[in-house]
């Protein structure tokens, strides 16, 4: 079925039991007079009252346990999709140009297929990297990975190529001013604020783990090296979030997707106090979707920690 925002906002001021992380508390269109007799053609009124089976269905995405949202922009294509569970109930949610198409899957294959046709199926990756950062050494690691691409393209461009290392002062502009294709402009969108820091004590951390080659260089070693040199381009960016809400206690666990090719995707993980990066496969990626998508239970308390 299929559901103009209007008519949501419409049903949300009728609908008399909504909680915080429900669909119906969510979307504020302006009326436009007509929803009462339109949703009375669709079938979800009846003699001025919900027909019969809505206030049911209704109330798993107006008071659902557990909600999933997941994200995905890949150039001008923009994929929207959440699904809510109460119970045993779940009512999958997708944006289709402004309408919002409401179905009781039996599975989430649907989502599986478009998700292979987004991200491919492969069970391969380029490099095998896995890393808990807190969130200053995640920006200085992401300001150099964004340095050894812009490097990379140069090089392709037959231009001057400086990899032996990097300075602090371009790490530091780069953490100031990125453009709006960098890395870190796309965490810092993710991040309420970011505060200038001193950049030698993240540096000395990432050293300390192997990922910058020697004392008073900014070096990568080869594994970051290989990771950071295919990044070039990104592909496509996926936020995955489920929300939980348990005796008026909100839990949050989000997950950031960059795929820059097939075998090339980057996973970050929100933590409470540090964010998980780690290399993944497509199939990988698509696995924790479908899984995400059917809304299990997280810890009590989780947090993104932004």
């Amino acid at each position: 079925m299929k559901l103009t925002l209007e008519e949501i906002s419409y049903l949300s001021k009728i609908f008399p039991h909504k909680n915080a992380i429900g669909l119906l508390s969510n979307v504020n269109a302006p009326l436009k007079g007509n929803e009462q007799e339109t949703l009375t053609k669709k079938g979800f009124l009846e003699n001025d009252k919900f027909a019969p089976g809505i206030e049911e269905f209704l109330a798993i995405v107006a008071q659902p346990e557990r909600v999933c949202r997941l994200v995905v922009q890949s150039g001008y294509l923009f994929v929207e999709k959440y699904s809510y569970r109460k119970k045993d109930k779940l009512v999958l949610v997708e944006n289709e140009n402004r309408d919002i198409l409401l179905s009781v899957p039996d599975d989430l294959k649907r989502v599986v297929h478009q998700m292979i046709d987004l991200f491919g199926g492969s069970n391969l990756k380029t490099v095998d990297f896995s890393q808990k950062f807190s969130k200053n050494e995640l920006f200085t690691f992401f300001a150099i990975v964004d340095l050894y691409r812009k490097d990379t393209l140069r090089a392709y461009l037959n231009e001057t190529s400086t990899t032996e290392s990097f300075t602090l002062e371009q790490i530091a502009q780069q953490l100031e001013k990125p453009s709006s294709t960098d890395l870190v402009a796309m965490l810092k969108a993710n991040y309420k604020q970011l505060t200038l820091f001193d950049l030698n004590e993240p540096l000395s951390e990432l050293r300390k783990r192997g990922l910058i080659e020697k004392e008073g260089s900014t070096k990568f070693t080869l594994v970051p090296m290989l990771l950071a040199r295919n990044s070039l381009f990104v592909r496509s960016i996926t936020l995955l979030e489920i929300l939980a809400l348990k005796q008026d206690v909100l839990s949050v666990l989000s997950v950031l997707f960059f795929n820059f090719s097939v075998h090339d995707v980057l996973r970050l993980q929100f933590l409470k106090d540090e964010v998980l990066v780690e290399s993944v496969a497509a199939r990988d990626q698509i696995q924790e979707i479908e899984l995400a998508m059917a809304c299990p239970e997280i810890e009590q308390g989780s947090t993104q920690g932004r």
